[in-house]
């Protein structure tokens, strides 16, 4: 006979809660976020993607998207671009690709938000290690989802050229993959 009655399973429901959230970001923290995203990632392209809702699929990136490359490795890359006004972003859809036979996965997800943490709009980098130890950079400009979730899920205003241009304004050394990206 289970014991106490639907109250107390709440109860005992938020605070297992109230337990597991500060634990779970404590460990992102000290492992590293980029690091539990790329093992989530990694277990997920092993799963089938039929029938599967996109945020559980592993994604290739929009070829659109990719904004150029960084002379600097991922882990420098993850490092600087807090200095550069952007934060890590947890919860974002998880992607890789092809690259001559062998998937290349994500290696960091960051925003910067122009107006800050309830601004309308951010723009959204993902990080992915280059064959030669350097840092390819993939960006677009898009709805923020703490402020207008059904917006950022339809894709309302999503930009890949204008993220592009702005990670170009905000990274420093960032070699741009288009002419009409250039500053």
């Amino acid at each position: 006979m289970p014991r106490g009655g639907p109250r107390t399973r709440s109860v005992r429901a938020l605070a297992a809660l109230s337990v597991a959230v500060p634990l779970a970001f404590l460990v992102g923290r000290g492992l590293g976020f980029w690091r539990v995203r790329l093992a989530v990632g990694r277990l997920l392209a092993l799963l089938p993607d039929d029938g599967a809702p996109d945020h559980v699929q592993v994604l290739p990136p929009p070829p659109d998207e990719y904004a150029g490359t960084l002379p600097t490795t991922p882990a420098e890359t993850r490092e600087r671009l807090p200095e550069e006004g952007f934060s890590e972003l947890v919860r974002a859809y998880f992607h890789a690709y092809d690259r001559d036979g062998e998937t290349v996965h994500e290696v960091g997800s960051f925003v910067h938000r122009p107006e800050g943490l309830t601004g309308d709009w951010q723009v959204h980098v993902r990080l992915f290690p280059a064959p030669d130890g350097a840092t390819e950079v993939w960006a677009h400009w898009e709805p923020n989802p703490y402020v207008a979730p059904l917006a950022h899920l339809r894709m309302e205003g999503y930009d890949p050229a204008r993220g592009r241009r702005m990670a170009a304004e905000l990274i420093d050394d960032l070699r741009c993959a288009r002419g009409d990206d250039a500053a």
